[in-house]
């Protein structure tokens, strides 16, 4: 970016925070009064979601993650003004790993080439650790019509929920120090053209873990809220009550985040009632909203309250 734009984008961001610029979509959200949410990226079927008593629902922009099946503008108006009032609908997108399977993935594409592209995720077959901080990666996720950012604000979702934020833990081990403040100026430079693209200073940014970042007075500023997974079950394993001492860093940083206003959206991998119900008991005392599901969120699994 130039410094001209660079110096726009933060007069805006100043503006957000302030509450000073608010477009018309904006003054129909309402993130704080939500009481319950939704995360769901494949086999999601779009009228049972409208038709659920989720306030905020988090999908892919796709039906299966690529271009040809992308959810049209007209089914995200539908999604959002349900017959239960109005859904706050938030598109997933990885902005610390590229995806094979995404629009903006090119034939040849190797470790290496381009230049951002780093080794394969083990864990995730087709996800490939990214130099986030790379111009030509982030012009890729936002900076034209035709970018990952503006084609999600295009189809009219009301935010994003970023994903990979922890990508800057990696690249810290490896050695790069400056890779935590690097993932915040993304953070916010990302929020700060989506703002202004749509004059709207609510558009929702969620990125998911990454926690300690929330630390940073400026990060904390742009955010709306945060995602977080396996705070009390999920971690190591699906269905496993979380390590004690690694749920209570998690909790450490995410109660930082209510304290500041922020909206927390807890995703705990498990499924027995018994432990569902623990979960919504622990999320409810501290003032998150928790959704249990399984972790390869293919499934629409009820609310803890739904009767």
């Amino acid at each position: 970016m130039r410094t001209a734009t660079l110096t726009a984008c933060a007069i805006f961001l100043t503006l957000c925070l302030f509450g000073t610029v608010t477009g018309e979509e904006g003054a129909k959200r309402n993130w704080k009064g939500a009481k319950s949410w939704l995360y769901q990226l494949q086999k999601i079927d779009l009228e049972a979601a409208r038709n659920s008593p989720f306030d905020i629902i988090v999908t892919d922009y796709s039906a299966d993650g690529t271009e040809n099946r992308r959810f049209t503008r007209e089914q995200i108006e539908k999604l959002k003004h349900s017959p239960k009032g109005r859904k706050l609908v938030l598109c997933y997108m990885s902005i610390g790993e590229a995806e094979d399977y995404r629009f903006y993935w090119k034939k040849g594409w190797r470790l290496g080439n381009p230049a951002f592209l780093d080794k394969e995720n083990p864990d995730w077959k087709g996800n490939y650790k990214v130099k986030f901080w790379d111009p030509e990666w982030q012009r890729i996720i936002f900076g034209g019509p035709d970018s990952y950012l503006d084609k999600i604000m295009a189809s009219g979702y009301d935010g994003v929920y970023l994903d990979i934020i922890d990508a800057y833990e990696y690249y810290e081990e490896k050695g790069r120090k400056t890779a935590r403040r690097e993932m915040v100026e993304f953070v916010k430079a990302l929020a700060c053209h989506g703002r202004e693209t749509k004059k709207d200073s609510d558009f929702g940014i969620f990125p998911q873990n990454g926690e300690a970042l929330l630390s940073e007075p400026d990060y904390l500023a742009v955010i709306t809220g945060i995602g977080r997974e396996d705070t009390f079950y999920g971690y190591p394993e699906e269905n496993e009550r979380t390590e004690p001492d690694f749920g209570r860093e998690i909790q450490k940083y995410l109660d930082k985040a209510v304290r500041a206003g922020k909206v927390v959206l807890n995703v705990d991998y498990c499924t027995s009632p018994e432990k569902v119900r623990d979960a919504a008991k622990r999320a409810s005392e501290k003032g998150y909203l928790e959704y249990c599901t399984v972790r390869a969120l293919d499934a629409m699994n009820p609310p803890p309250s739904w009767k």
